[in-house]
């Protein structure tokens, strides 16, 4: 005798929401709450970690999370143990291009480049990149991309070491 019961296989899964999260030096609440008021799915630094938290180790969680790190914080391409957190968590980050911009400006730059945003993002399920926002611009700067400076201040170092710990492999030193 046929089930009754209806198969779930016509019903329509809901399409993964992206969690942005929103890095310390964007502030706690207004960028943020401008995302959330145009539907983006958005956490705060200060919800998951103590301002002291130094950002290796955040961006190795959030990429193994399946976060977006949103940052405005262009430096941390430059610095080893923060891009061997970005290789080791397959971290996707978007950086602002302007440091000196207003919360509003860049939530209004972010919003305005939501299509192309979500379109790098389902490009590249499953692979990270590292991209930028400016006013009216998206680029991405680096698609899986992997450590290759030596600059390293040594409390980052430290918590490079942790994210190699989580990860469950060696620490390797830039080579001079």
């Amino acid at each position: 005798m046929p089930s009754k019961k209806r198969s779930n296989t016509s019903r329509s899964k809901k399409p993964h929401k992206t969690q942005f999260f929103i890095d310390r030096n964007l502030g706690g609440f207004y960028l943020a709450e401008q995302l959330r008021s145009a539907g983006f799915d958005v956490r705060l630094h200060d919800d998951f970690y103590q301002q002291t938290e130094r950002d290796p180790l955040i961006f190795y969680e959030c990429g193994v999370k399946g976060w977006v790190v949103v940052t405005s914080d262009t430096g941390f391409m430059k610095a080893f143990p923060h891009m061997a957190a970005v290789a080791l968590g397959n971290t996707t980050v978007i950086a602002f291009t302007n440091n000196n911009y207003k919360s509003a400006i860049r939530g209004n730059a972010f919003i305005a480049a939501r299509k192309r945003i979500e379109a790098a993002l389902k490009d590249h399920r499953g692979r990270n990149f590292i991209a930028v926002v400016g006013i009216g611009t998206f680029r991405i700067c680096a698609e899986s991309p992997l450590p290759s400076r030596k600059l390293c201040d040594p409390r980052d170092w430290e918590s490079y070491e942790g994210v190699c710990q989580q990860a469950g492999v060696l620490p390797f030193a830039p080579k001079h």
